[in-house]
């Protein structure tokens, strides 16, 4: 009787501890699934702001940890569950608490908690604007560890801590470390992925390319896979390899996996007929997309494209540059490209402007060529536009103010495109107009051994100031007699007339050099500042 007892109640106390057991497994195995759910939302909308849903999943971990950590202290997965807990709070932002989790990790005995700390609390310190300390933690972490999988995620942080602070090129080294160590598909993916992007910021295409495709072989995520493809046709384009960029489109264009981003396809279609310079196609393709996708980031871009083209030749047509720029503007939707475009909307009004007084003008005023030609080439960037205006008044009104400033912008405009047709410019300026403006940019420029005679004045009259004022004031007018349209002239004639104002008392000769000042230089701050004092000097 006894021994039947006693063998309910081991078999009774047996049941409860497997209860129990069950109990804190199911907890943390719940915890568990938690995170794997928010670790798939966040990793579908990885480089976005994190959803909601994440947000709640996470949270969920959370309280399935803690119930763990509160109800379950002495279970074998209260370390298990100090990590989960620690690393949603990370992913929720909430560092502090992270950092009290992490914290308490510190007191396992065992290696794989540890390095786990070490690498979770090194994120905290980033993500608290420390980044330096950070990347010593990982530093000396990676010198420690024996874990594959811990060593490429160092990699990983590593490569991302430095893109952060701008330093891409120990960045790339530490992310193609990662991507070389990693065993984990995920881990792979996100290496990749910022290899792919780094080298696309730096204009290494195929290097992108070949990085993208690499992202695509390992991603779960389909809003990745878009993400990636969409990136491989840009670098196609951007390569020149046009017909296979085309040929990926129409591709995925039949694949309805696809449906969501047609009409970032049908815009890189586009943009294709573009670059192959079938306008008329293009104009038309533009026009299609823009109307199918209003009010959205596409439709932006398109109308950007569109404006942009009639700002060019040989479809150069301010009126219909402007009409599209005003769709673009209409568009529901903010866009880098509407920032552009706000700016190029007043330009562009101007030019219709000016080229309607252009077309009335009985004679050609060289100040209206020069206004298109300037908007053009500074505003705008139609600069090989601009050229065909600054070149009517070099061929045609040498005698205007604007034939050596159309001479030194179309100087500019050729000087990192054309080394031939650049020279030809320079050599006019330096030839006749030596002790402009111009000439010392020229010189200065391309660090020429030239002497500017201006300049050179300029640096005796200082020096002479404190040794000899006589010979110093001599020298100031001698830059006024060189030239008076240089802006060194303006320098010279102000400290001329505030010495006879200010420190002589010799109002007519201060009058004389302040009214010199207004006319020659009269937008100048010299100039300004000459009219007030004059009208003072004149009551």
């Amino acid at each position: 009787m006894i021994s039947e007892f006693n063998s309910k109640i081991i078999k009774s106390l047996c049941l409860l501890l497997l209860v129990q057991g069950c109990a804190y497994f199911n907890t943390f195995y719940n915890a568990q699934e938690h995170y794997k759910d928010a670790e798939k939302i966040r990793i579908e909308n990885f480089g976005n702001q994190l959803p909601s849903r994440a947000i709640q999943e996470y949270e969920k971990a959370i309280e399935k940890s803690q119930k763990v950590l509160t109800d379950y202290s002495d279970s074998k997965y209260v370390n298990d569950a100090l990590l989960l807990k620690g690393k949603s709070h990370f992913f929720k932002r909430e560092y502090d608490s992270a950092k009290e989790a992490f914290d308490k990790l510190k007191e396992s005995e065992e290696v794989f908690f540890q390095n786990e700390t070490t690498y979770w609390l090194a994120l905290c310190k980033w993500k608290d604007l420390r980044p330096q300390p950070a990347v010593n933690d990982l530093k000396n972490l990676l010198d420690s560890t024996e874990s594959v999988d811990l060593e490429s995620r160092i990699y990983l942080t590593l490569g991302e801590i430095y893109l952060e602070i701008d330093q891409p090129d120990s960045a790339f080294q530490f992310l193609d470390r990662g991507a070389k160590t990693a065993d984990s598909r995920l881990t792979r993916e996100q290496i990749y992925f910022q290899i792919a992007e780094l080298s696309y910021e730096k204009e290494l295409y195929q290097q992108a390319s070949d990085n993208y495709r690499n992202v695509l072989s390992n991603t779960i995520s389909m809003s990745r896979v878009k993400e990636s493809n969409l990136k491989i046709i840009q670098t196609y384009r951007l390569l020149g390899d046009l017909d296979k960029a085309k040929s990926r489109i129409e591709q995925l264009l039949l694949d309805e996996n696809f449906n969501s981003i047609k009409g970032e396809l049908n815009l890189e279609l586009a943009k294709i007929e573009l670059d192959k310079n079938n306008l008329d196609f293009a104009i038309e393709s533009l026009d299609q997309v823009a109307q199918n996708n209003l009010n959205t980031e596409i439709s932006v871009e398109a109308y950007y494209l569109l404006g942009n083209i009639f700002l060019r030749n040989p479809n150069l047509d301010f009126d219909r540059a402007n009409f599209f720029i005003n769709e673009g503007m209409k568009q529901n939707f903010n866009s880098p490209y509407k920032v552009i475009m706000s700016k190029r909307r007043d330009s562009v009004s101007k030019l219709i402007k000016l080229k309607s007084s252009l077309d009335e003008e009985s004679v050609v005023n060289p100040s209206t060529l020069y206004a298109i030609a300037e908007i053009l080439a500074f505003d705008v960037g139609s600069e090989y536009e601009a050229l065909d205006y600054f070149e009517i008044i070099i061929a045609n009104h040498t005698n205007s103010e604007y034939y050596t400033k159309s001479l030194f912008a179309t100087y500019l405009i050729y000087d990192s495109k054309n080394a031939l047709e650049s020279g030809k410019y320079k050599d006019i300026i330096l030839t006749q107009y030596p002790q402009s403006d111009y000439a010392k940019k020229i010189i200065d420029n391309e660090k020429l051994l030239l002497e500017h005679q201006p300049s050179k004045l300029l640096l005796k009259a200082e020096s002479l100031w404190s040794t000899n004022k006589k010979e110093a004031i001599d020298t100031y007018k001698l830059i006024l007699d060189s030239g008076s349209s240089t802006a060194l002239s303006a320098v010279a004639a102000y400290f001329l007339a505030y010495y006879y104002d200010y420190k002589l008392s010799d109002k007519d000769s201060a009058i004389t050099y302040y009214t010199w000042l207004t006319k020659n230089h009269p937008e100048s701050t010299q100039g300004m500042i000459a009219q007030e004092r004059l009208e003072g000097l004149n009551e």
